[in-house]
């Protein structure tokens, strides 16, 4: 079983889709880091929040899912506007604890929001391609699956055309490079900031409209997604937006492998295992000389 073709193509697909579904959870905080120089620890908060907004959107506004899924998105970027604005901006010249704490207090206080809003009892969200499926050469797509795949595509080619073609992704790209000479020449970091924070929490929020579906909903999710978030950053490199989809990439592979081939009970450790490693051997991460955005 172990060595048929076809068990080792659906093990690979299943882990592409598991690693480009980490790579979109986790391109927002590289995101923040490689052009702010900050780490956001409500990310997963945000990507929590974003889940239960789609879950109330379609149970109590009636909403079909890709309107859901459109309006949660838009909420979401003006969620991580705010965010920037009120906790990210004050601290820019202020020391790295401050953006720290600040995020972690944010974080804290979203999880206790939505735990007393709908309470600590895991919910479902329905999604119309849970049911569908390609069987390709007896190899299984799963409809949600690969909705996750087109979204994280999507979403990559979008971000890389926004930073290199329009006036605020240049700017970004200026603020990720040197943000001494931003200030210089006239670029006002605080909109940058904002608009940086926007585009992450937008990310992230996408990321929790397509993964969410595939799980339970519970108010402390996005502690794990956080986590597992930190861990691709670091092993990509620090800021580094393609760094960070490669590793997203590989670990759903290794984790699909050591699961399908080995015990499943590694699947989890493969992550950390790796990060340990490379900040031992490579503590810049797999691509942390290059430029961050």
């Amino acid at each position: 079983m172990a060595t048929d073709p076809v068990f080792l193509a659906q093990l690979a697909a299943n882990g592409l889709s598991v690693g480009l579904g980490y790579a979109l959870a986790a391109i927002g905080l590289a995101l923040i880091f490689g052009i702010l120089g900050q780490v956001n620890f409500a990310h997963g908060e945000l990507y929590m929040l974003a889940a239960f907004l789609l879950y109330w959107a379609m149970r109590a506004l009636g909403l079909p899912y890709a309107v859901a899924g459109i309006a949660v998105i838009a909420a979401m970027a003006a969620a991580g506007a705010l965010l920037a604005q009120v906790v990210i901006v004050p601290n820019l010249e202020r020391g790295f604890e401050s953006v720290v704490l600040g995020t972690l207090a944010v974080g804290i206080i979203l999880q206790n929001a939505v735990r007393l809003g709908f309470g600590a009892t895991p919910l479902d969200v329905s999604s119309p391609l849970e049911s569908f499926s390609v069987d390709v050469g007896g190899v299984l797509f799963f409809g949600q699956r690969l909705l996750v795949c087109a979204a994280f595509l999507a979403a990559f080619a979008g971000l890389w055309s926004f930073l290199r073609f329009s006036e605020i992704g240049r700017a970004m790209r200026a603020m990720a490079q040197n943000p001494e000479a931003c200030l210089m020449v006239g670029i006002d970091v605080r909109r940058v900031a904002r608009w940086t924070g926007a585009l992450a929490a937008a990310l992230t929020g996408l990321a929790g409209v397509v993964i969410s579906p595939l799980f339970d909903l519970y108010p402390n999710m996005g502690t794990e997604v956080v986590i597992k978030s930190f861990a691709i950053v670091i092993i990509g490199g620090m800021g580094n937006v393609l760094g960070t989809a490669i590793a997203g990439i590989a670990l759903g592979l290794a984790e699909s492998y050591a699961g399908g081939l080995g015990n499943a009970g590694i699947r989890d450790a493969i992550a950390f295992t790796v990060m340990i490693v490379m900040l031992l051997a490579r503590p810049q991460g797999l691509f942390g000389r290059s430029v961050r955005v």
